[in-house]
């Protein structure tokens, strides 16, 4: 019976005999949550992901403005042209 089981006709078909029995897995639940810091509480990792989120943030704005003065400079030059 075993070879039943493990046989890859049976998978491919996709239907085994009544008369095997096939143990179907437990699910795995995962908590995202867990990683999670509690902001007031100060520590390396708490401070190193705010100072992250700022520094992104700052580099975020610098290249939209960036991006708008290039844009206006393109126009400049194809009024000018």
């Amino acid at each position: 019976m075993e070879w039943f089981k493990n046989n890859r006709f049976w998978n491919i078909l996709g239907t085994v005999p009544a008369e095997v029995e096939i143990e179907v897995p437990k699910s795995v639940s995962i908590d995202i949550m867990k990683d999670d810091i509690d902001p007031n509480e100060i520590t390396i990792e708490n401070a190193y992901k705010t100072r992250w989120i700022w520094y992104h943030t700052i580099l975020a704005i610098g290249i939209f403005f960036t991006n708008v003065l290039l844009i206006a400079i393109l126009l400049i030059l194809a009024i000018k042209l």
